[in-house]
């Protein structure tokens, strides 16, 4: 397990500064690490830029990229995914300024301000948000699903056989 990587946010966006890595999917939270995910010995760049907006409220640009290996759900094979993810979370002092902010705009990222802010933390929710909820290929190798049907019974054959005594 990494040591965590603990910030100040307000500090850290005021000062515009930038923090930059890689981590490997299995040093993070075992909530990142799916039954989808076949090789957690992956790895994800990361690039956290520090900021204030027009407004002057501070906020995060955080970028991810990677390749990670998944189990497709229709042939069970493997399956790359391309993790290229982008955002700029806002940050707030209370939660009525995220509300009102949030409703004013529904593409807005927000959370609020904290003491410290736990790096890994942020980034194994980012990660959470840009897999796919369930990995399908595009088009399955068929002769892979045709095996691996033969392979099972079909479980509606001794209804077709109380439909013929009929």
């Amino acid at each position: 397990m990494l040591d965590r990587i603990l910030i100040d946010p307000q500090a850290f966006a005021e000062k515009g500064e930038t923090l930059q890595g890689q981590v490997l999917l299995k040093d993070l939270d075992t909530r990142v690490l799916s039954s989808d995910i076949v090789d957690d010995s992956a790895a994800v760049s990361y690039h956290i830029q520090g900021g204030l907006d027009k407004w002057q409220r501070p906020f995060f640009d955080l970028s991810l990229s990677g390749s990670i290996l998944l189990r497709c759900q229709r042939c069970l094979g493997e399956m790359p995914f391309v993790l290229e993810e982008d955002c700029r979370i806002v940050l707030f002092d209370n939660e009525d300024e995220l509300d009102k902010a949030m409703l004013a705009d529904e593409e807005l990222d927000g959370m609020l301000v904290e003491s410290e802010c736990d790096v890994f933390s942020l980034l194994e929710d980012q990660i959470l948000m840009a897999l796919p909820f369930s990995a399908l290929h595009d088009a399955c190798d068929d002769a892979d699903l045709t095996a691996s049907n033969q392979d099972k019974p079909n479980p509606f054959a001794v209804l077709a056989g109380l439909k013929k005594s009929d």
